[in-house]
């Protein structure tokens, strides 16, 4: 009758006992512990783990994506070309030799263990042959080219890590791995955009940044922007983020199509979604068949007649990314505080119909239950662009640039 489902605060030995005074995390473990303070505690502090099972899921297929697209890339380097030169049957030549190497790589050789494992290999070398084909269309249409791939910042690696001092006096590093940086030097000097390959569809959406759900593509940007310097020996400008989804989509229309019709719809279907400079002319470098008073196949914008973007247009103002970018670096130590003060809240975050629990692996132990009048979800809404750059502008602030 009396039962309370509440997590008590660790106290600041024994915090200081499970993470130690410097903490050297993630992104993608700040943005857990936005969903849910007890989720991040059980996978970081207790370091549970589901028990391992014999069978191909969603993380491992995002896997052999990254890694195949990663050594498709890698082995362009070393022939001393790019994507923009590889032709069709190159590609599927290419996902089929890649594929069948990082196979047996994959959950103890799953892929090779019967004739229906078999098949999904298969299917899977289809998906990286489509993928890699229309990377190499995107490349003949931009200005951009990767400059890196699996960029690694941190101590010791590529880039530095982003440090920062918390008020509760405990220091904080940012680590993590980057997948691919495009540059493109010119006119408008040097501008770098990140890529990140995904096996979903997925978007920036600003609300999600700003309550700290969507984190890691704009503080990697933020990296790379920093460390520009440091890195390549000039100071870069952000160009944008942008998502790749790596798919093999399937055509429903109702009339008939030639071939030439089937592959540009199947190229418009690779569209990434993110966010960019609100500058036509970068715009522009991305996708060079992008006219005014036309929209792109390519990247999230459609400029018009006049030479301004569209509303529907995923862009961003360079005083506004400033802003933003200071905001993240605050929602990253106000996390970090909160994580280091030893806070394991039961508070899975719930918008609209997502909830952070569907897939959680530690339900068991936390034992949410929102019948009980001590559990409650962190309720959060739905905010317009302008809105969040608003409240963004607000309480982004002044902050040094490094």
């Amino acid at each position: 009758m009396f039962y309370e489902n509440t997590a008590k605060p660790l106290s600041k030995e024994l915090s200081q006992t499970l993470y130690g005074t410097e903490l050297q995390t993630s992104v993608s473990r700040m943005e857990q512990y936005q969903s849910c303070p007890f989720a991040q505690y059980a996978n970081y502090g207790l370091s549970l783990r589901d028990r391992e099972t014999y069978k191909l899921e969603a993380p491992d297929i995002g896997t052999l994506f990254h890694a195949a697209l990663k050594e498709m890339a890698e082995h362009l380097r070393k022939a001393g070309k790019d994507f923009s030169q590889l032709t069709k049957a190159e590609c599927e030549t290419l996902a089929k030799t890649i594929v069948a190497e990082l196979a047996p790589k994959i959950q103890r050789e799953i892929l090779l263990s019967s004739n229906r494992y078999n098949y999904i290999k298969q299917k899977l070398e289809e998906v990286v042959a489509r993928a890699s084909s229309v990377l190499a269309e995107q490349s003949k249409s931009s200005g951009f080219s990767p400059i890196g791939l699996e960029v690694a910042f941190g101590p010791n690696q590529d880039l530095p890590p982003l440090q920062f001092q918390l008020d509760n006096g405990s220091k904080l590093q940012l680590v993590g791995r980057i997948d691919r940086v495009d540059k493109s030097q010119g006119a408008n000097g040097l501008l770098l955009r990140v890529i990140d390959y995904k096996s979903s569809k997925k978007d920036v959406q600003l609300t999600d940044v700003y309550y700290g759900l969507s984190l890691q593509m704009l503080i990697y940007l933020d990296v790379v922007i920093s460390f520009s310097e440091k890195w390549l020996g000039a100071k870069a400008s952000p160009a944008g983020v942008l998502y790749f989804h790596v798919h093999n989509p399937l055509l429903q229309r109702n009339e008939k199509l030639t071939v030439e019709q089937i592959e540009e719809e199947l190229f418009k279907e690779f569209k990434m979604k993110g966010l960019i400079s609100a500058n036509p002319d970068v715009a522009k470098l991305m996708d060079h068949n992008l006219e005014t008073g036309g929209r792109s196949n390519i990247i999230p914008a459609a400029i018009k007649e006049s030479g301004e973007f569209y509303k529907d247009s995923s862009v961003i103002s360079d005083e506004d990314y400033v802003a933003l970018k200071q905001f993240l670096r605050k929602k990253v130590e106000e996390i970090g505080s909160a994580i280091t003060d030893g806070k394991i809240d039961i508070t899975p975050v719930k918008n609209k119909q997502h909830v952070a629990c569907t897939y959680c692996s530690f339900k068991p132990v936390c034992q949410f239950d929102p019948t009980l009048e001590t559990n409650d979800y962190r309720r959060v809404g739905k905010l317009k662009k302008e809105e969040v750059l608003d409240k963004i502008r607000k309480e982004g602030g002044e902050k040094d640039e490094d």
